[in-house]
């Protein structure tokens, strides 16, 4: 490559980071925005919380079905489609959404649909920007990620505004058309790196200097494990029951904190607000953890941030006052939203960029059973108890066990060739 292609090949990983940014801005949102419809639906039908927490693990089994093949797809035939695909399918959800009439509805529309796009959110994009870059991984990630962040900060509260104004049903539709003018678009200017190479013919024997030349590698790193050497190894599984336990107290606090807020005494806006403040104080957590990570190591980076979300999980459980909850909000959001720029760079780290799209795809089957469960135990448990604590006290414990493993982990040893 000559070195004018590499300066506009790394010019357009900064516009595959913007696309990603909006992405992940629309489809987050909108994603974590399912609180906020969560009491008016349930007050409308008379619905339980634990029948209506059925759609989020619905989704959430659907993604981690679809997630592998979206990523072995985008590896082999591109990433540019398969967003495409899954944006449409989140603005299709949306718009059908707002016609829901009886619960199965609502399991379809809302969860069969947007789990089909649930790949857009964040694994397939964000896997595309980490194939861009080697140097500066961390800012570009973290940068791109920021998308998650904000779009949790601003879209709950327009939902909410939106929700009191016309009603849930009109802000469905609204957020489906939305979605596709945005994200439809977006998904259609991404690309390979120009050094990107298929998966299947990196597996076909190719000499370890064409490898390096043609996968998207710091010099001298090793290229990796392919997919079927990746999960033949304790690591991945490790790895997958890391994230587990992480999106278990996301999904948890995503979908019931806008209900526990309510439940003790907040206002609907005051209570949006909580997302408001996370997905704020979640740019920072992005991009300092993309920075830091580069200086200092992704492990500590990621132990932080799952100490720091332990504590004050606990915290919450036992003090329900408003500083509290916004106070929660603030560190809450530094702290996932550093844990999730990571999950990304710690497959990279423990098995390589030659596979990156499809190991990372196969691991995210962790986030559908992660996030669907979570949401939904918590809703079904609340409708026996009265109480998300014995949730939120389950979700900490596990977030310490992710620590341990984080601690454990590191690249497969490898078979000399």
């Amino acid at each position: 490559m000559n070195p004018q292609s590499a300066k506009q090949g790394n010019s357009y990983g900064w516009v595959i980071v913007v696309a990603t940014f909006l992405i992940t801005f629309i489809t987050c949102g909108i994603n974590y925005s399912f609180g906020v419809f969560f009491l008016p639906i349930t007050h409308d039908f008379g619905w339980t919380r634990g029948m209506v927490s059925v759609v989020v693990l619905i989704a959430g089994l659907v993604y981690a079905a679809t997630i592998p093949i979206c990523g072995i797809l985008a590896d082999r035939y591109g990433y540019r489609w398969v967003l495409a695909v899954a944006t449409g399918c989140l603005s299709l959800g949306l718009i059908l959404s707002s016609q829901i009439q009886s619960l199965w509805q609502l399991y379809i529309f809302n969860g069969v649909l947007i789990g089909l796009s649930i790949s857009a959110s964040f694994a397939i994009p964000v896997a595309l920007v980490a194939l861009w870059f080697s140097r500066r991984q961390g800012l570009a990630v973290g940068t791109a990620t920021m998308g998650i962040s904000l779009g949790t900060a601003v879209i709950p509260l327009l939902i909410t505004y939106f929700i009191s104004s016309v009603g849930w049903r009109h802000t469905f539709l609204i957020a489906g058309i939305v979605t596709g003018l945005i994200c439809i678009p977006a998904a259609l200017v991404m690309r390979q790196p120009p050094r990107w190479e298929w998966p299947c013919a990196a597996e076909a024997g190719l000499p370890a200097q064409d490898k390096q030349e043609k996968t998207e590698m710091a010099p001298g790193e090793d290229p990796g494990l392919t997919l079927s050497e990746a999960v033949h190894t304790k690591e991945f599984w490790l790895l997958f029951i890391m994230f587990v336990l992480f999106l278990l107290s996301l999904g948890l606090v995503m979908l019931h904190v806008i209900p526990y807020a309510i439940d003790s005494g907040l206002s609907p806006i005051a209570a949006a607000g909580i997302l408001t403040f996370m997905g704020i104080f979640g740019l920072a957590g992005r991009l300092i953890s993309g920075l830091l990570s580069d200086r200092i190591g992704i492990k500590p980076v990621i132990l932080f941030c799952l100490f720091l979300e332990a504590a004050i999980i606990i915290w919450v459980t036992f003090s329900k006052d408003m500083w509290v909850f916004y106070t929660f909000a603030v560190l809450f959001g530094i702290a996932y939203s550093g844990f999730v720029t990571m999950m990304v760079r710690i497959t990279r780290y423990v098995f390589g960029p030659r596979a990156l799209g499809s190991v990372f795809g196969f691991l995210m089957i962790s986030d559908g059973i992660g996030f669907g469960l979570g949401p939904w135990l918590a809703g079904y448990i609340f409708d026996i108890t009265g109480s998300y604590q014995v949730s939120l006290l389950s979700v900490a414990v596990g977030l310490v066990a992710a620590a341990v493993i984080t601690l454990v982990i590191k690249p497969p040893a490898r078979k000399p060739e």
